[in-house]
């Protein structure tokens, strides 16, 4: 009997579960002389609803009404999404159909599904597997006693088939089976609800063309596990992959755990998929887990009580960021009995009765850690975490939970608790005083109080500081709230602390006596970042402070000002080991800066420190200091970095010299000599072409060396070989270089390391360029797989044909006897006819081609000849004159080249540059061309009035003409300076007058070939709206557009 459904997708229909309530929604299915009844409350996405009212209407009110409820458990009921796909599981889930109305029901136990056998409960158990189409699930029933012959003792079995399609085709079958070798009489088929073999036949061809019409290609077959799915994608199926050692990740689709388990696995993630619920049973495969992570999953509303049973093996639990989480069951965290950490941040609990009694030490008993941040609690009542009395707690995380209001004997319960983190919350002073004089009062143990930004404003609360200084507290913070003005006696004496964060409270002084060994004795560590002061002030030299935190005190870009570091500031510091200076203005460093300083041996941190200019033997005094940062300081290219710049440092570890512009040091190629000890060396970001073979040679304790996003070339001789003489251990990253090729000599000096990564550099699969390491890996025996790097990161970078494949196999492909290769790398006596008529052939078609192209862009070369002229009138023929000085006769610094659409931020580039330091001098031309002149001609000569042109590249730069012309301008300036320069600076060489700033994401469409040929080869400025890029931005480009101090003198001549 073929019947129609219409589905609803309400999220009352889809998950009555979810609010206790069972649907309403029914379907019908019509027979010749009953009714059934299916309440199908949750399939798939789909609620099955009443035909029509004729199809109820037509329901005989004579007739016996016998109902059979299908039941799906609720960690089943899932709202699949709708694919365009179609896939098939062959997973049994738990079904059971009960049968009432009238029959009698024999089971006499209660049944439990095992693996793939589903009970149902009638007078015989039979196994019921289970397909699911498009979000639709399928049951084939087999050997099912009809309700007629229950408790008759006949055997009359029949197959009924619930076939659903789609997402509106959904077909009953019953078919006749034979009895003992007799077939039913009509009657008994009316009585049994068979069907005839014809009509069976019939009905199952109308099922194979709806299926081959609906169902596609094909159905994919998914195991039982659901950790690997063939072909197309289900929904009922999790795709997990292991994406680090011992880590499986499940997300997207994954409706419910695998249910089988790699022992090899020891953290589970469960992140951003669609479940809904976690039921018993459904981690009882993974009781391997050492960590379960459940985040960001949006629909989870619900987790079973004894879902973590057996699970004694994990100590840290996350189920945070699953934002319709609203309550958690005494129970839930039954069989976590190793438990240390939980986090429940960023849920929706709302009340603490909503989840505590599922944290009572008697299903916790080893918890130590609890994380609720970004919970909206807002209350902490003084019964409400009387559940966890008798627990071992010690750390509670309270973090921007909304708390307006925190009984002071709330925590009393808390007998073990050590550290209270309560950041971000808006509390009232006199009852955060009162909180903590009551926990001192009732003997629990407080070491670490957070109040990071409570609000706390003008002064320090006296009140609160008083509770602290009687407690036994060492660790405190008060980072972020607001107390501008410091003065001696805002501390009371503190004899425990020894932890004291102040950081970022917009403080502008820090007067002697505030933290004198008398308030605060026994303090070891002072974080004073991110305020104002101007400098190294005695007040803050403490004698006996171990570490010292002062970054970040110069403000930000916009109003920056100078931190003076002083000189012998630091002479009574002897306890001090850790030190940061980072993000200060501080320029300079000499040799008495860190006088003093004989005990600084965890870290000197003086990163982004706007450092242009050290002396030498400024850290001599520091022979302890294992860690050195100086990352970040645009070193102008005047200093050389020497030995004697690292005298000293013979303890030093690690040092970080990244971002420095650093353009070479083969000035002194034993600059690194001092650091004997040196483990690893961070060199990357910085603008190195070569590399002296005896940079690495003193450094026999070094491990690691970071050279990536240089402009490093190959070296080619045995004699340029790099890492001859390193250690076997070291390890080296050379990523995004200038690497055209492996040479021989490269080839031997990566088999001499740990490991080589080489990705990103630009290998051009020529044979020109690999013929001779071809040839050497042949007759080495070797090949680029002996190298310990990863082979897939080794690419083609050109020609287009060879790109992004992958270098090995060229290599492979590479044949040596190509008829090029034996003319231009290995020529012999037989291809002397070759070599003469090659090179007149290829010199006819760049002939022919120069022809071609000269008639195409003869106006362009008319132009290019109008400049020459206008050159040669304003210099004359002969060479500059020998007095000619710097820069002296331009009158701009640089020509502003933009689109009117990036006005405004030229106004603020413009702003920027003239207003500050160096105070240059730029040519716009809405300000300064002559009012009545010609664009064209103002334009040429502000080009060449200018010393630098600055193209602002945007989308609307490269769609503009006007902008395309003073482009080529600007090219042909630098085509003449290069080609026409015969004085030397003694300073920096040639200056390139292009400098580019690309403003936000340019159209390839849209550039021409030279500017695509300036953005791959030339170092150009991004802007970034990230504050501190943006103050990197401003003093690169001031950096580049300044004039230094230099003098002319001619070069060699002929």
């Amino acid at each position: 009997m073929v019947g129609s459904y219409r589905c609803g997708k309400s999220n009352r229909e889809v998950y009555p579960h979810i609010r206790g309530e069972r649907a309403e929604n029914q379907t019908t299915l019509k027979t010749a002389d009953r009714d059934s009844n299916l309440d199908l409350p949750a399939i798939g996405s789909l609620v099955y609803r009443k035909s029509s009212a004729a199809t109820e209407a037509d329901t005989g009110t004579d007739n016996v009404q016998k109902q059979s409820e299908v039941r799906i458990p609720d960690q089943w009921a899932h709202g699949h999404r709708r694919q365009s796909r179609t896939v098939c599981s062959t997973h049994t889930p738990a079904v059971s159909l009960t049968h009432a109305g009238g029959h009698a029901r024999t089971p006499s136990e209660k049944h439990r599904t095992l693996g793939d056998r589903v009970v149902i409960q009638r007078p015989h158990d039979v196994p019921l597997p289970y397909l699911l189409y498009r979000g639709c699930l399928i049951f084939p029933l087999s050997q099912l006693v009809h309700p007629a012959y229950v408790g008759t003792g006949a055997k009359a079995p029949i197959s009924p088939f619930l076939i659903l399609l789609g997402s509106e085709v959904g077909i009953y079958i019953f078919r006749e089976e034979k009895n003992d070798g007799q077939t039913k009489t009509h009657e008994e088929r009316k009585k049994g609800m068979v069907m005839p073999w014809s009509v069976f036949w019939q009905v199952l061809l109308l099922l194979c063309c709806l299926s081959l019409d609906s169902l596609g290609s094909g159905v994919e077959h998914a195991t039982d596990n659901h950790t690997v799915v063939t072909g197309l994608e289900d929904d009922g199926t999790c795709k997990c992959k292991e994406i680090s050692v011992g880590k499986m990740s499940c997300q997207a689709t994954c409706m419910a755990p695998p249910s089988t388990n790699n022992t090899n696995i020891s953290v589970l993630e469960i992140r951003s998929s669609t479940l809904v619920g976690l039921r018993v049973g459904t981690l009882s495969a993974w009781t391997s887990l050492k960590a379960i992570i459940i985040e960001d999953n949006y629909h989870l509303v619900e987790i079973e009580p004894g879902t973590f049973r057996g699970m004694n093996l994990v100590t840290n639990l996350s189920i945070s960021s699953n934002i319709n989480l609203s309550y958690l069951s005494e129970g839930v965290f039954e069989g976590l009995d190793s438990l240390v950490t939980l986090q429940l941040k960023k849920n929706n609990f709302s009340a603490f009765q909503s989840f505590v009694a599922a944290l009572s030490p008697k299903y916790l008993p080893w918890l130590r850690k609890l994380i609720l941040n970004e919970n909206p609690l807002q209350r902490v009542e003084v019964e409400d975490l009387a559940a966890l009395n008798g627990s071992l707690l010690e750390d509670l995380h309270l973090v921007s939970c909304q708390l307006e209001y925190v009984h002071p004997e709330s925590l009393n319960t808390l007998t073990h608790l050590r550290a209270l983190y309560l950041g971000l919350n808006t509390l009232n002073v006199s009852l955060l005083a009162g909180l903590i004089g009551e926990l001192t009062t009732s003997g629990i143990p407080l070491r670490i109080l957070n109040l990071y930004s409570v609000g706390l404003q003008s002064s320090i609360p006296e009140n609160l500081l008083n509770a602290i200084a009687d407690s036994d507290i060492t660790h405190l913070s008060l980072a972020r709230n607001q107390f501008q003005s410091l003065r001696p006696g805002s501390f009371p004496i503190m004899p425990h602390l020894l932890h004291l964060d102040l950081r970022e409270i917009v403080a502008i002084n820090f007067p002697q006596g505030i933290l004198n060994g008398t308030v605060a004795p026994n303090l070891t560590t002072l974080l004073f970042g991110g305020n104002r002061l101007p400098g190294i002030v005695p007040g803050i030299l403490l004698p006996h402070l171990e570490s010292l935190d002062l970054s970040s005190n110069s403000g930000d870009s916009r109003d920056r000002s100078y931190f003076d570091l002083g000189e012998g500031m630091f002479v009574n510091m002897t306890s001090l080991s850790y030190l940061n200076l980072s993000y200060n203005y501080v320029r300079t460093i000499s040799r008495k800066t860190f006088k003093g300083l004989t005990n600084l041996d965890k870290a000197l941190s003086l990163k982004n420190a706007t450092i242009v200019h050290i002396e030498p033997y400024s850290f001599s005094e520091l022979e302890n200091l294992q860690f050195l940062n100086l990352e970040d300081n645009l070193f102008p290219s005047f200093i050389n970095l020497t030995s004697s710049l690292f005298e000293g440092l013979m303890n030093l570890k690690v040092l970080l010299l990244g971002g420095c512009g650093i353009p070479s040091l083969s000035k002194d190629p034993n600059v690194f000599s001092p650091l004997a000890r040196l483990e690893y060396l961070g060199l990357e970001r910085n603008l190195l072409v070569t590399l002296s073979p005896q940079l690495f040679s003193p450094l026999l304790n070094l491990l690691g060396v970071d050279l990536s996003t240089n402009l490093i070339v190959p070296w080619k001789d045995e004699e340029e070989r790099v890492f001859k003489n390193v250690s076997t251990s070291l390890q080296v990253f050379m990523q995004d270089n200038k690497l055209t090729y492996i040479s021989p000599a490269m080839i031997e000096d990566f088999l001499d390391v740990e490991l080589i990564k080489l990705s990103g550099n630009p290998f051009t699969c020529d044979c020109r360029y690999f013929y001779r390491t071809k040839l050497w890996l042949g007759v080495s025996n070797l090949s680029l797989t002996s190298l310990r790097t990863t082979q897939s990161s080794l690419k083609c970078y050109s020609p287009d044909k060879w790109r992004e494949k992958p270098l090995l196999e060229y290599l492979d492909k590479l044949d040596l006897e190509e008829t090029i290769c034996r003319f231009v790398i290995n020529p012999d006596s037989d291809s002397i006819f070759a070599w003469i008529i090659t090179p007149v052939v290829i010199l006819m078609i760049f002939v022919l081609m120069f022809l071609i192209l000269g008639y195409k862009y003869r106006s362009y070369i008319r132009y290019w000849i109008f400049l020459a002229n206008v050159n040669m009138r304003r210099h004359g023929f002969k060479a500059r004159r020998k007095n000619q000085e710097g820069y002296s006769n331009y009158q701009y610094d640089a020509f502003v080249s933009y689109s009117n659409e990036d006005r405004n931020f030229v106004v603020r580039l413009v702003a920027m540059l003239e207003n500050y330091e160096p105070f240059l001098k730029l040519c716009v031309y809405e300000r300064d061309f002559e009012v009545g002149s010609v664009i064209s001609e103002s334009i040429l000569q502000s080009v060449a009035m200018s010393r630098r042109i600055v193209l602002i590249v945007s989308d609307a730069f490269v769609r503009s003409q006007w902008c395309m012309w003073e482009l080529q301008l600007a090219g042909n300036k630098k085509m003449f300076l290069e080609g026409g320069e015969k004085w030397r600076l003694s300073l920096r060489g040639r200056e390139d007058p292009l400098v580019l700033v690309r403003l936000g994401q340019v159209a390839d469409t849209h550039m021409t070939p030279f500017l695509k040929y300036l953005l791959k080869t030339r170092v150009y400025l991004e802007w970034d709206h990230e504050p501190k890029r943006q103050r990197q931005f401003w003093d690169r480009l001031r950096t580049t557009l300044s004039p230094p101090s230099i003098s002319i003198s001619p070069g060699p001549t002929n």
